[in-house]
C-alpha cells in the first residue's frame, strides 16, 4: 500500500475524532483548522509515523498545535489565558438535568489543566491509560497515578455532602502535578 493510500485511510479513521478533539477545546470556530493542521503535519511525518494506533500522536500533536495557537494569541493580544477548557457555559435551568451537568462541568474546570486533560482523554476522547499517557507525555504508571488523583479531586468536588463549588476557596494541596 502506497503512503498516499494508507494516508487517505487513516485520515478518513481517524478525522472525525480529532475534528471533535480540537472542537472540545477551542470552539467550533478553530476546529476545522486544528484538525487540518493535525493531518498536515502528519502527512509531512507520515514516513516517520509510528505503527499501530495512529490516534494518540494524533491528539499529541493536535494538543500542541492548540497550545502554540494560545501562546501566540496571547503574544499578539497580549492576553492572559487561564488555562481552562473551552467548555460552553450553559445558563442555569430550573432543570434538574441541566443543574447537574452544569455542576459538573464547573466541578471539572476547577481541576487543573494536567487533571482535566487525563480525565478528558480517558472520558471523552475514549482512550485507554496507555495512549493517554502517550498524548500526555509520560509514562503508564505516571498516568495511572494522575488519573486516580484526579478522579479522587473530581469525585470531591461533585461530593454531595461538600458545600457549593461557588464557596469553596482553591485547594493547592497536591496539584503539583
Amino acid at each position: 500500500m502506497s503512503d498516499e493510500a494508507g494516508f487517505t485511510r487513516m485520515f478518513h479513521e481517524h478525522y472525525e475524532a480529532v475534528l471533535r478533539y480540537a472542537w472540545r477545546r477551542v470552539g467550533p470556530v478553530e476546529a476545522a483548522d486544528i484538525a487540518a493542521e493535525t493531518f498536515k503535519v502528519a502527512w509531512e511525518k507520515y514516513h516517520r509515523f509510528p505503527s499501530g494506533q495512529p490516534l494518540p500522536w494524533l491528539y499529541a500533536t493536535a494538543r500542541n498545535l492548540i497550545s502554540n495557537a494560545i501562546r501566540r494569541d496571547n503574544r499578539r493580544d497580549g492576553l492572559l489565558w487561564d488555562g481552562s477548557l473551552m467548555l460552553s457555559d450553559v445558563e442555569d435551568d430550573h432543570a434538574a438535568g441541566v443543574a447537574a451537568r452544569q455542576e459538573a462541568l464547573t466541578a471539572l474546570r476547577s481541576l487543573s489543566e494536567a487533571d482535566r486533560e487525563l480525565l478528558l482523554l480517558m472520558s471523552w476522547e475514549g482512550l485507554d491509560l496507555r495512549q493517554a499517557a502517550a498524548v500526555v507525555g509520560c509514562s503508564r504508571p505516571t498516568a495511572a497515578m494522575r488519573l486516580h488523583r484526579a478522579r479522587k479531586r473530581l469525585s470531591h468536588l461533585l461530593a454531595k455532602d461538600a458545600p457549593p463549588i461557588a464557596d469553596r476557596k482553591p485547594s493547592f494541596e497536591g496539584n503539583s502535578l
